[in-house]
């Protein structure tokens, strides 16, 4: 088999008829090495980054700060999100909540639909607290589904929240609710503390 070869020619910058350096390669060769790194990046250089991270990394893992330890201790947060003003204050509520780091929040929908990495999360045995914004209690009848029961239930037309549809909730009863409810899930997970 004949090889085609290229010719890279170097010039001098300030002289142009000064020529600094001729070589030639086979594009055979250059093909080769190209398609040899290519098989090297991509089947064996990951394996063994995933070897160093799975054999060197253990200490690290081992020696996580107090506070992120018992990061899955958090309970998991289901709510609803229907179309309501009632249904977006528990979403709300639920993000909110989220956010301060009270709970972990999760996917209702996921769980409804037998989502089944969602599920397992949902029956994993950690405490579980729901909000729905009106009796139909959408959240709680998902995870009823799959035989799980939540361990604190937020129903918003019980605590005095209009469900009106395609309306916006108000936001100043949205914090009123939402200090309600934090002191609530405090209130329980001190008594649960005691209790242990």
């Amino acid at each position: 088999m004949r090889h085609r070869f290229k010719k890279i020619i170097l010039r001098n910058p300030d002289d142009s008829g000064f020529i600094l350096k001729k070589e030639y390669f086979s594009f055979s060769l250059l093909n080769r090495l190209q398609s040899w790194q290519l098989f090297i990046n991509t089947h064996i250089l990951w394996r063994l980054q995933y070897l160093n991270e799975r054999v060197f990394n253990k200490t690290e893992k081992e020696n996580i700060p107090y506070e992120k330890s018992f990061a899955y201790e958090k309970p998991l947060l289901y709510s609803c999100s229907g179309c309501s003003s009632a249904a977006q204050m528990a979403n709300y509520l639920a993000v909110q909540l989220d956010r301060r780091g009270l709970a972990e929040m999760s996917c209702i929908v996921g769980v409804g639909g037998n989502v089944k990495k969602l599920v397992r999360i949902a029956s994993s045995g950690r405490k579980i607290i729901t909000i729905d914004g009106c009796p139909l209690a959408c959240s709680k009848a998902c995870l009823g589904n799959h035989s799980i029961k939540s361990d604190q239930h937020f129903e918003l037309t019980g605590m005095g929240v209009k469900k009106i549809d395609h309306v916006d909730f108000d936001v100043q009863q949205a914090s009123e609710i939402l200090q309600l409810v934090e002191s609530r899930i405090r209130r329980d997970k001190r008594t649960n503390s005691v209790a242990c």
